[in-house]
């Protein structure tokens, strides 16, 4: 149901749920103070308690009240919000512990998107707003994919158009001694290094591509879990399409996901269904293009997807080859 940020606002001010538009994807937003609407955002995404929210602000003057800023804190957000960056810090007892999965840490973002940005404004309270899809699913970019996503039980929706950015924030942890990437994004490590003149480190489940976080306690992060990002068909990852093309798990009736024309050409020419994430290889296009790509791919029916990812992880790709590792059933990259 489409709904005007009117609506969607006066659903807001009495504890409702509704899906709003951001730059990165389409949140699922809730008064992030009212523990009781907090709740409600789990059970409608089915999503476990360890698995913290992002609470979203409008500016670093509102995301002090909600946690203790150190001066790295206060000069990141001044390079990078409203942006595509979520930061981790001690967290203020004004936050419900639901919102941080029982962390003593809160992950903040101020969002660059006018319809987000207004609600904000006249509502005058932070919103949790994880991406607005059922846990662990494909996150949703458009409106439209909110509903295929949810079905009967899709959430009041303000449709405001395509997510320029199309993939979730970075999420940066600067409630130590040492910056830390949990998650990366759209902005780099090497962008946080030059903005900020600072040594970014990266968490070891980024390097290795594998989570084990949730066998002993909640995540310090969105995004951290190690099944996420997924679409219904079973999609399995490979490094070339010779390796895919040579491999005995191929069948016709499979779909195949590559990052290129050139790419998809040679696949075609193999008389195989294939959709492509870009023209060229552009790491911000097969970015954009990931979760619209696999959301139709899902409509296909097909036996399975396989996803070529022919670039480096490095970079803006690192993101992109985050959100697939989690998402894929076997990766044989």
């Amino acid at each position: 149901m489409l709904i005007s940020e009117d609506d969607a606002l006066a659903r807001l001010k009495v504890g409702d749920l509704v899906a709003l538009p951001t730059e990165t994807v389409y949140g699922l937003a809730g008064l992030a103070l009212q523990a009781k609407t907090v709740r409600k955002i789990f059970e409608l995404k089915g999503r476990p308690s360890s698995n913290p929210l992002i609470v979203h602000v409008n500016d670093v003057s509102g995301a002090k009240n909600l946690a203790e800023f150190n001066d790295l804190a206060i000069r990141t957000c001044k390079i990078f919000w409203p942006g595509p960056l979520t930061i981790v810090l001690p967290k203020k007892d004004l936050i419900p512990l639901e919102v941080t999965a029982g962390n003593q840490t809160v992950a903040l973002r101020a969002p660059n998107h006018p319809v987000f940005r207004g609600i904000l404004d006249r509502l005058k309270q932070p919103l949790a707003a994880p991406s607005a899809n059922p846990s662990n699913r494909t996150s949703p970019t458009t409106a439209a994919h909110i509903a295929e996503l949810f079905g009967d039980k899709v959430p009041p929706t303000v449709d405001g158009g395509v997510c320029t950015v199309g993939l979730e924030s970075t999420v940066l942890d600067l409630s130590s001694d040492r910056p830390t990437i949990l998650r990366p994004g759209m902005i780099t490590r090497k962008d946080l290094q030059l903005a900020l003149g600072e040594e970014v480190l990266l968490a070891p489940h980024i390097i290795q591509g594998i989570d084990k976080i949730y066998q002993t306690t909640g995540a310090q992060s969105p995004g951290m879990s190690d099944c996420h990002y997924a679409p219904k068909t079973p999609l399995f990852l490979h490094a070339g399409t010779k390796q895919l093309l040579e491999s005995a798990e191929l069948s016709r009736e499979d779909l195949i996901i590559v990052c290129t024309a050139e790419e998809k050409n040679i696949i075609e020419q193999k008389d195989f269904s294939c959709l492509a994430l870009s023209i060229s290889g552009n790491g911000e296009e097969i970015a954009h293009n990931l979760y619209s790509v696999l959301i139709e791919a899902d409509k296909k029916k097909s036996r399975r997807l396989h996803l070529i990812f022919s670039q480096k992880p490095e970079g803006q790709n690192r993101a992109v080859f985050d959100r697939l590792n989690k998402a894929a059933v076997r990766s044989i990259i």
